[in-house]
């Protein structure tokens, strides 16, 4: 009944968009009113679309956010292992990140100002 029921709905919305391009046509002419019938469609097709994609982008993925927490996971792990073989590599490694971090800060503070 309610595929039904939207089914007469839908044949309802077709009748009122024809009765509508007719009263246009009738006041500016069939080409005229098939332009911009045709824009707003379009328009619409946009609107539906942008919309949909937005929603679609801003779900919830919950694996996205499990396969992050492997990847830090396994990084941790990682750096526990260099640190109990040899603590000097660590403190090597630390050594440069930081100076990475701090150069890739300085870079971004520059290009914003």
């Amino acid at each position: 009944m309610s595929v039904m029921g939207l089914g007469v709905g839908l044949i309802g919305i077709g009748f009122l968009i024809a009765a509508a391009y007719e009263a246009v046509a009738d006041a500016l002419g069939t080409l005229d009113a098939s332009l911009i019938f045709a824009a707003v469609f379009i328009v619409l097709a946009i609107a539906l679309f942008g919309l949909a994609s937005f929603r679609w982008n801003r779900r919830p993925r919950p694996m996205l956010a499990r396969a992050r927490l492997g990847v830090v996971a396994e990084a941790i792990a990682l750096a526990q292992t260099l640190i109990r073989k040899d603590p000097a590599k660590a403190v090597f490694a630390a050594l440069v990140l930081g100076a990475i971090t701090e150069y890739t800060r300085k870079r971004d503070a520059d290009h914003t100002d």
